[in-house]
């Protein structure tokens, strides 16, 4: 990885987290945020490089659901933001189990999902549960490097 992409994803991980304060704070959401009206603003966040592609799709500040739904959607937005800060963490070329490989992962209103490919593009690993990816995730993290928690709602 170069020195700009170092950068910019430093970068961005300092706005996801900033954005995951604001959600926590109650305060609504200003980054990773598109659409307008009342039912069709969106949290959207998407990364490319060669080796990891993000694309992450939710609805945001649906004035007309219920108040449970926009809690469940703040939820699925928090533990994207979570896993997109966890993505962005663990360099994928340095990552034991995924050395070599590219990941892909999404999520959108139908549901979360990611693929491992090796370098001829066979998936090696997929699903729609990432408490796999997680674990992976997780220990190819830098010693001292601080853990987050992503929990599906």
């Amino acid at each position: 990885m170069d020195d700009n992409t170092a950068e910019t994803r430093k970068g961005t991980i300092a706005a996801l987290n900033a954005a995951l304060e604001e959600l926590e704070s109650g305060e609504g959401l200003s980054r990773f945020v598109d659409g307008h009206g009342l039912m069709s603003r969106r949290f959207e966040f998407e990364w490319r490089e060669p080796k990891l592609e993000i694309d992450f799709r939710l609805p945001y500040a649906r004035v007309l659901a219920d108040e449970e739904s926009q809690q469940d959607d703040d939820a699925e937005i928090g533990a994207a933001i979570r896993m997109a800060i966890l993505l962005l963490t663990v360099d994928g070329e340095k990552a034991n189990d995924i050395d070599g490989m590219s990941l892909s992962v999404w999520v959108d209103e139908s549901g979360a999902g990611y693929s491992i490919r090796d370098a001829e593009g066979e998936v090696v690993d997929s699903g729609d549960d990432w408490s796999g990816l997680v674990h992976r995730l997780e220990s190819a993290l830098p010693e001292g490097e601080e853990s987050l928690s992503v929990i599906w709602p």
